[in-house]
């Protein structure tokens, strides 16, 4: 028990992961396989920690309660301890919406895994291959017990190197994210490995998970999964506030955007295409914009962009700016497409008092005034 120095990080984390763990639970949608596998990982990580701590409370105390007790949470830690590399190697193929039969199959694989390493931990209770108690009650590695941990860091080497080689396939955010997964968990338990007594590997867990919590599993509730600008619920939310809040000296102006021509592109390439050019037409609206201005996409191909100005003289120069940018991507890119904008822009006027929705039929009709 003396040497447990990280009781109270590690009941921080338990706290801090419950909080996550019944905040996402409440918030995301089941259907999706990637939040089953995010909440399975939240739990693993409190089981391991919960485990941790019985394992180091009970080691050396007298009595062959608290010996069998010793036991028992050393050999759920060495069973489960994998599970949390396994699992975040299947988030991490989910996350980068890979065939189903694929990861199946990858599946077997990862299982087969887990189960020679959850005989061999069995076996280590007679064997001392794992870890070893001895007979006061005493811990100790066992013989093959860097093999373990080396089967532990190859799940996480594995999965950073799924994660580079897909990059391609998703949002730098989320690349990034993913990427970084490895690293608190991996200096966690480094520092456990080589200074004895220091139960950190979790706790690192307990942050990686809070990284990839906010960067992906709460951004993708506000955010489309296409575009990553915000989806049509915060937009309907933020659009709602701006319009409350407005008062005579301080109000916004807002933008519409449909990308003309989007039918054509779709029957022409074939839907994947189509789908590039939306991604195309996101980035040039948010290169043309602050960072401070909102985004979002509307529609399948309608994007609304509501701007911290009520200076009709600056708003007209955010749409010429935007459809500079069009053309500069239209010259300069090799792609066989060319994206046209059809823009619908106001500044809100406080005096009319508008409700959202009239304000959005009013840009609207702007819009398809200019619609080629």
């Amino acid at each position: 028990m003396e040497n447990f120095k990280t009781l109270d990080s590690s009941i921080i984390a338990i706290i801090i992961l419950i909080f996550i763990y019944y905040n996402a639970r409440n918030r995301l949608e089941k259907v999706f396989i990637s939040n089953k596998v995010f909440l399975g990982l939240v739990r693993a990580n409190i089981f391991l920690i919960l485990s941790d701590i019985g394992a180091w409370v009970f080691d050396g105390l007298p009595g062959i309660h608290f010996l069998l007790l010793n036991k028992i949470f050393n050999l759920l830690l060495f069973v489960v301890e994998p599970v949390t590399g396994t699992l975040w190697i299947l988030y991490v193929c989910y996350q980068m919406k890979q065939n189903e039969k694929r990861i199946e199959r990858m599946k077997y694989y990862l299982a087969a895994l887990l189960l020679i390493n959850g005989v061999m931990s069995v076996v280590s209770l007679h064997t001392g291959w794992f870890f070893y108690v001895n007979s006061s009650n005493l811990y100790s590695r066992g013989s093959l017990y860097l093999i373990h941990i080396l089967y532990c860091y190859i799940l996480l080497i594995y999965s950073m190197y799924y994660v580079y080689k897909n990059r391609r396939r998703i949002e730098k955010r989320y690349y990034y994210s993913m990427l970084v997964f490895i690293l608190p968990i991996t200096i966690g338990a480094t520092i456990q490995i080589i200074f004895y007594g220091w139960a950190l590997a979790w706790t690192g867990m307990m942050v990686s998970l809070l990284i990839i919590y906010f960067n992906i599993q709460d951004s993708s509730l506000i955010t489309d999964y296409l575009t990553g600008v915000y989806n049509r619920r915060q937009l309907d939310k933020y659009l709602v506030i701006r319009v409350k809040n407005s008062t005579e000296t301080k109000t916004f102006s807002a933008i519409l955007i449909d990308l003309d021509g989007f039918k054509k592109i779709n029957d022409t390439f074939g839907h994947d295409i189509g789908d590039e050019a939306i991604k195309d037409a996101a980035q040039i609206i948010k290169r043309s914009l602050s960072r401070e201005d909102f985004v979002a996409r509307y529609g399948g191909d309608e994007f609304f962009a509501i701007l911290n100005t009520s200076d009709k003289d600056i708003l007209e120069a955010e749409v010429s700016i935007l459809r500079d940018n069009v053309e500069k991507f239209n010259q300069e890119s090799e792609k066989g497409y060319k994206l046209s904008f059809a823009i619908g822009y106001a500044v809100y006027d406080y005096k009319m008092r508008m409700k959202p929705d009239d304000f959005f039929r009013y840009i609207d009709t702007l819009m398809y005034s200019n619609k080629g």
